[in-house]
């Protein structure tokens, strides 16, 4: 990379202040601006359904830290009270285990095998100790995480947390292998399409709504590199545009902002 280069890089989500520093020692300097925005979707007939399945064994599907967060949010905090808050008396069944957890103001849950997505996905399950549960299996898309379940012999019905604007490829994999799946959407995003008013050497995409929202207002110059954080983010990005497409080794932020800075340092 010539020394005197700078490049300027656009995330279309916010970038952590410890990768701009660290893009920025290699002449990259990253900018953010958000194209999408998520809230989280709390319903009465959610809070029981959820309620019940954490007093079950349940199997459930994570491909969002979205998802992990709105339970953690709203189903556990601040109102954890919510689950067991309204017993008056306990049932001769409940153990002790079950009766600390009540008088600590939470729940008893047995726990979840959980399969989930690789990345910002499974670091945000790893990084909290509310929600009890064991890794069942992961992988770095969500059609490759529905083979996963598919070898693992699972035969539902499994529970998928999700957004309205999921993608089709893991419910398609498993209705075509008969494998039950409840879907739960517990939260909700909204595109918030911006101008840029100038160009850019490259562009960090992370989900597919983030492509659709971005070209909706906006083209790119053909020297504009799009780096997108998994292959449906990349198929997202072929429907809107010729350039260059380079797809993360591995969904998770860090690994995309390495591989831009690995392209910017080998150009020649």
């Amino acid at each position: 990379m010539p020394s005197n280069k700078r490049y300027r890089i656009l995330s279309t989500k916010a970038v952590d202040r410890r990768l701009v520093v660290i893009a920025a020692a290699q002449n990259i300097d990253i900018e953010a601006k958000g194209f999408i925005s998520t809230q989280a979707l709390i319903t009465d007939s959610l809070k029981q359904r959820i309620h019940q399945l954490f007093q079950e064994k349940a199997t459930v599907v994570f491909t969002s830290a979205n998802a992990v967060q709105a339970l953690l949010d709203h189903y556990l905090h601040p109102d954890g009270k919510y689950y067991y808050g309204t017993w008056t008396a306990f049932p001769p069944t409940v153990t002790d285990e079950e009766f600390d957890a009540f008088k600590k103001g939470g729940f008893f849950s047995p726990g979840w095998n959980v399969y989930c997505l690789e990345g910002a996905t499974q670091e945000a399950l790893k990084h909290q100790y509310d929600i009890r549960h064991k890794i069942a299996g992961t992988a770095a898309n969500a059609a490759s995480l529905a083979q996963e379940i598919i070898r693992n012999e699972e035969k539902g019905p499994l529970v998928f947390f999700c957004g309205d604007k999921r993608r089709d490829e893991l419910p398609d994999l498993l209705q075509q292998h008969n494998i039950v799946l409840e879907e739960l959407i517990v939260y909700e995003t909204t595109e918030t399409p911006a101008l840029t008013g100038q160009e850019y050497d490259g562009i960090l995409f992370l989900s597919p709504s983030a492509v659709e929202s971005f070209f909706s207002v906006n083209s790119l110059p053909p020297h504009t590199v799009c780096f997108s954080i998994g292959p449906t983010t990349a198929r997202a990005l072929q429907e809107h545009t010729s350039n260059m497409i380079i797809t993360s080794a591995s969904p998770s932020m860090e690994q995309l902002v390495r591989t831009t800075i690995f392209h910017f340092n080998n150009i020649n």
